[in-house]
């Protein structure tokens, strides 16, 4: 009996989805690594509440925002892959390229997980803007080719981009913020989001 015939832009494309979800986890198990305890650390045991003084330690706050943000990219490449039935070589490539950013952003966060400087906030929401926005160009570029799935309409197609777009306008708002303060840059990460899917809420209706 003869195997189904499958494209081979939808085996690359599922390969490429594989490889993408796998760069994802390491940068999860990446960044709670470097911000939580190692196992040779026992300093918490001579502490007054044990392991939940790492919990409230500011370093937790750095592993929101970190893990955050890349969950969110996350989201929004799964949001878009869905909707696709094949790839391309240009596609692929500019898709590592996009990946690419947002490991870029994590090595920025834990070069200053403290955000000493002005330089690495400022280099991270740039990095995820980058991200962003090179993810709408290939949605963009994958509906021109005709990489997405059958059936989609041009209200669908255009409800897929706009639900996309709340992450890369959010990071580069807080590329000026970085400038501002620590503080307010961080504040943001949970306030511009919210702002944005509001607003696009509004405008879809």
């Amino acid at each position: 009996m003869s195997q189904p015939f499958i494209a081979p832009g939808t085996i690359y494309l599922n390969r490429l989805s594989r490889f993408i979800d796998v760069v994802y986890a390491l940068i999860f198990f990446h960044i709670m690594s470097q911000y939580l305890p190692h196992f040779e650390d026992m300093s918490w045991t001579e502490r007054p509440y044990g392991l939940l003084s790492h919990v409230w330690h500011e370093r937790t706050g750095r592993i929101i925002i970190g893990v955050g943000p890349s969950l969110l990219y996350w989201n929004q490449n799964n949001s878009i892959f869905k909707h696709l039935k094949s790839t391309n070589s240009i596609h692929a490539a500019f898709s590592l390229v996009q990946l690419f950013f947002v490991i870029v952003f994590v090595y920025f966060a834990i070069a200053d997980p403290g955000l000493v400087t002005i330089s690495s906030p400022a280099l991270q929401a740039a990095s995820l803007a980058i991200a962003g926005f090179i993810s709408i160009a290939l949605w963009k570029y994958a509906v021109k080719k005709g990489l997405i799935v059958d059936g989609m309409s041009e209200e669908d197609i255009k409800q897929v981009t706009r639900s996309n777009l709340m992450e890369p306008c959010a990071a580069t708002i807080n590329i000026g913020l970085a400038f501002i303060g620590p503080l307010v840059w961080t504040l943001a990460w949970f306030v511009l989001p919210v702002i944005f899917t509001w607003i696009l809420k509004k405008r879809s209706k």
